[in-house]
């Protein structure tokens, strides 16, 4: 065969492949467009039937949020209407409400990166030599990654009551779930040599674990349990709303009573909380991921 045909057949071969892929973007995108349309059709998203205009409506309720304060009297008391402290005429008993969030997510972040470590090193494969255990260990972890927080939460507070408790440990089990998955692909990706060194050396389980994984992998479990606690003050808040403790109690009074402006208030205080959590444990994260890239 000359070059010339070699080349003409790898540009037809090249050709056809590109089809191809054109062919499955094409199939894949017209899919997706058409279980998206019969979503939109069933939900009757666009339709009068839920009140005309959605976008209309979307305008409508955030407009009821807004209150309705008044520049001369903005930094007056919590008596005179259209002042900031009106608006948040209930901020300590929020504030505490924000606390008992944050105990929430922390405890479950901590109990659930244990959880998690612990099921980690059962089914990941160059730790756990049984596949059995493996197959168990990561079917549960499945298990658990499948139930919504709320379903759990609402479970577990005709359980064991309202109250924090129950947030608490129905996020604890989220952590585990969806940590676990994590941390298990984690020990699978380090580097081998020093697990097989302490093997050579005679070394057991529990030694290979603590000195051949854990200098290897923690700051990594740490960033990771650092974002899961972010994710988790979301929840605890959204917890509460079924009566698992928290801000969503104070949300949840809100929305009984329809005060608007109070949602937008509470709302606001949380996403400032959980910014903050955000900017403070990326900062860790990142110094954790470059103290493990400096080490030999």
């Amino acid at each position: 065969m000359s070059p010339d045909d070699a080349i003409a057949d790898f540009e037809a071969a090249r050709r056809r492949q590109l089809r191809r892929q054109w062919l499955k973007s094409s199939a894949g995108l017209l899919i997706s467009s058409l279980l998206l349309a019969a979503a939109f059709h069933q939900s009757q998203f666009f339709t009068a039937d839920i009140g005309g205009d959605p976008a209309r409506r979307i305008l409508d309720f955030l407009t009821r949020l807004v209150p309705e304060l008044r520049g001369e009297v903005l930094f007056r008391g919590t008596d005179t209407p259209g002042s900031l402290s009106a608006w948040f005429y209930d901020l300590p008993r929020w504030l505490d409400a924000i606390r008992e969030t944050l105990e929430m997510a922390a405890l479950a972040t901590v109990f659930g990166a244990i959880g998690a470590t612990l099921a980690s090193f059962l089914c990941a494969r160059n730790l756990m030599p049984w596949a059995p255990v493996r197959f168990v260990v990561r079917r549960a972890l499945e298990v658990i990654r499948t139930l919504p927080d709320l379903v759990l939460a609402l479970i577990l507070v005709a359980a064991f009551g309202a109250g924090p408790t129950a947030g608490v440990i129905a996020l604890t089990v989220s952590t585990v779930g969806s940590l676990g998955k994590l941390f298990a692909e984690i020990n699978e990706e380090v580097d081998p040599r020093q697990l097989e060194a302490l093997d050579a050396a005679g070394a057991g389980l529990l030694t290979r674990i603590r000195f051949g994984l854990i200098p290897q992998v923690l700051p990594n479990y740490a960033s990771y349990s650092l974002l899961r606690l972010e994710g988790n003050v979301a929840a605890a808040g959204a917890l509460g709303i079924v009566g698992a403790g928290g801000i969503g109690l104070e949300l949840q009074r809100a929305i009984t009573y329809t005060e608007f402006s109070t949602y937008l208030a509470i709302l606001l205080l949380l996403v400032s909380v959980i910014f903050v959590i955000d900017i403070t444990s990326e900062a860790i994260r990142h110094r954790l991921i470059l103290s493990q890239d400096r080490e030999p």
